[in-house]
């Protein structure tokens, strides 16, 4: 089957147990979803179902059947999050009961976009009695996202009303919007098993992204990859697979082991995703709720299908009241996939019902500071740029303290480094930011400008500390940039270090020489006591003429710090007033010029030359002459050819 016969949205059922979902989606579908041995003994629906639904014009869309017993609500929840349009079902004869209450709250908070209501078994109740079980329905839902929808009652056993269930689908699923297929492939997984001469088959339904045969994906965690072997969709094979689809995916790699393979992982584009156990987000607490939810309340945490352990921990307040609203930060026990908009429930752990549940809008896993209104601030205009995406990475970027690289942006936005690539060019072209790198790491134009002039601080305390050196290694520089970043920060220092120092470098804000970074236009010269002691230091130097005193010598002679030192002769070397020989030795420049002339005049009238002959001629002893020699080797003046030298 083509994905075009394919209607890429998805149903889904919910409400009470033993209130005829399985066989309203078997009148609908002639397809009985409950697969498991023990759900057609018992006649409950214990773990999801699925069966296609054949509408007038050739195409299919995926049902999927919810167990609506309190025992398995994570399976139930663990089926909502893939459906885009619910089936919200009550039979005549019991009418609201527990569950379809608790499953409206969670149809709700996953934010569905569309349903209607089926009043199923109405061959059981009595006209008058179906008519109250109608208003009782309307009280429920107003205020929710199915007040105002249809509400048609059928018998799945009769067949009574089936025809018009069907034609109010078809026409609400006309005007449903199907889900983008843009952006990385993302399935969570809800189904695992091996089928005889196929290998390992993973199903769901896919949140995002597309898939052919042939594909690679990635399962996490753990992190195997398989390549994509078959796709099937509706028990048809297909070639291609997308978002909305319901789709058994079959996985065959040496990495691909269907008992590392749980209900919860999700299968995804590899290298764009990465599993987290700490995420952000704004957390609905259920009016019915039994009691306010306190900071570090520990909760079970349900998103796409996993179910995980966590706490839950408050960023405003030590406790949200039933009925409120708040930001938290979840700490989860195992890692899971999650992008920024992801919707979640949470469930109190004893007893074990539903507390509230919310939108996901962050997925990095960096801890927020508790009760700061700069914080909470930042969280608001961050969640309300979700659902575009350029106003979202220009957030992100916005709010950094760090630059980012492309593999940190597409995990934090879920979006393809193509994606990613265009919008920073509309970025790059309002000059809000600025690529380090092109098309891998970036930087808001505000931060740039912030880290510039914290990298000046820097270089301006250390020329402070050593004004000698005229600048600072990139080393050291880089030691103190880390330490003025982690500084009242959560950022732990830069990877992107020499990323900004070739921008700065570019746009004259630093001056980058090799291994030492100076500042443009500062004049280079010492002063008081230090200038004295150079003075003292180079009046030594051209004191010994061409058999200078070793720095080690001076050091006793003029009782020196050795780092003062050290840092006075890098200082005469690089300013001309000494030239280096070794690293021991250094002549005074008027010496040095006075034996480079003797040395030519040398070489016109013999052209190979001996160390001997030209020690003898220079009137040096071997300790200084080979070190001289070396210079004007290293100087390109002279070559060495053998035990002769001669001019180049």
């Amino acid at each position: 089957m083509a994905v075009s016969q394919i209607f890429n949205v998805v149903l889904g059922t919910a409400g009470h147990i033993d209130h005829g979902k399985s066989a309203l989606v078997q009148a609908l579908t002639g397809i009985h979803p409950d697969r498991l041995k023990e759900e057609q003994e018992r006649g409950i629906t214990i773990d999801l179902g699925f069966a296609p639904l054949e509408l007038k014009n050739g195409t299919r869309v995926g049902i999927i059947d919810v167990p609506g017993h309190e025992r398995f609500i994570k399976n139930m929840v663990a089926g909502a999050s893939g459906i885009d349009f619910v089936i919200m079902v009550v039979a005549a004869d019991d009418g609201i009961m527990a569950q379809t209450r608790e499953h409206l709250q969670i149809i709700q908070l996953l934010g569905v976009k569309d349903g209607l209501t089926v009043i199923t078994k109405k061959d059981l109740a009595e006209p008058d009695y179906l008519e109250l079980v109608v208003e009782d329905v309307k009280a429920l839902e107003s205020g929710t996202v199915l007040e105002g929808k249809p509400i048609v009652a059928v018998s799945s056993k009769t067949g009574d009303g089936i025809s018009e269930l069907k034609a109010l689908l078809e026409k609400a699923l006309s005007k449903l919007s199907r889900r983008d297929s843009a952006g990385p492939f993302r399935m969570p997984i809800q189904r695992v098993f091996a089928k005889e001469g196929f290998g390992t088959v993973v199903t769901g339904v896919p949140l995002s992204g597309h898939i052919a045969v042939g594909d690679v994906l990635e399962v996490l965690p753990p992190g195997c990859q398989g390549r994509v072997k078959g796709l099937h969709a509706y028990k048809t094979a297909i070639e291609h697979g997308q978002a909305g689809h319901s789709t058994a995916v079959n996985l065959h790699g040496p990495d691909i082991d269907k008992r590392e393979i749980v209900r919860g992982m999700v299968a995804v584009t590899p290298g764009i995703l990465s599993p987290t156990k700490l995420l952000t987000a704004y957390l609905q607490h259920l009016s019915a709720a039994p009691r306010p939810l306190k900071h570090r309340a520990p909760v079970r945490f349900h998103t796409g299908t996993a179910e995980i352990q966590g706490k839950v921990l408050l960023l405003d307040g030590d406790a949200l009241a039933p009925g409120a609203s708040g930001w938290v930060q979840i700490l989860l026990e195992e890692p899971t996939v999650l992008a920024p908009g992801d919707r979640f429930i949470l469930r109190h752990q004893t007893p074990m019902v539903t507390l509230g549940g919310g939108r996901i809008a962050d997925v990095a896993p960096h801890k927020r500071k508790r009760n700061d209104p700069a914080i909470l601030e930042e969280l608001e205009k961050r969640f309300g740029c979700l659902d575009d995406q350029k106003s979202f990475v220009a957030h992100i970027l916005s709010f950094a303290e760090l630059p980012k690289a492309m593999r940190e942006l597409c995990n934090e936005t879920a979006l393809l480094p193509q994606q990613i690539t265009a919008i920073m060019a509309n970025l790059i072209d309002e000059k809000l930011v600025i690529a380090l790198k092109p098309n891998e790491v970036f930087v808001s134009s505000g931060l740039l400008e912030t880290l510039a002039k914290m990298l000046i601080v820097c270089v301006q305390a250390f020329l402070k500390e050593h004004p000698a050196l005229g600048g600072v290694e990139r080393p050291e520089l880089k030691r103190r940039f880390d330490l003025a970043i982690r500084a009242g920060r959560d950022a732990c220092g830069t990877t992107h270090f020499d990323d900004l120092l070739a921008v700065f470098n570019q746009h004259n804000i630093i001056r980058v020489e090799s291994n030492l970074i100076a500042l443009p236009g500062l004049e280079r010269k010492l002063e008081g006591v230090l200038a004295a002691t150079a003075k003292e230091v180079e009046d030594a130097i051209k004191a010994g003429a061409l058999a200078p005193p070793a720095v080690s010598e001076i050091l006793a002679q003029l009782k020196i710090q050795p780092r003062t030192l050290k840092e006075i002769i890098k200082f005469l070397a690089d300013t001309g007033a000494v030239v280096e020989a070794a690293s021991d030795i250094y002549f005074h420049r008027e010496s040095y010029a006075k034996a480079k002339e003797a040395l030519l005049q040398l070489f016109a009238k013999k052209p190979d030359l001996t160390a001997s002959e030209l020690r003898q001629h220079l009137g040096m002893n071997r300790k200084y002459v080979i070190p001289l020699l070396e210079l004007f080797d290293r100087q390109k003046i002279t070559v060495r050819a053998g035990d002769t030298r001669k001019l180049r």
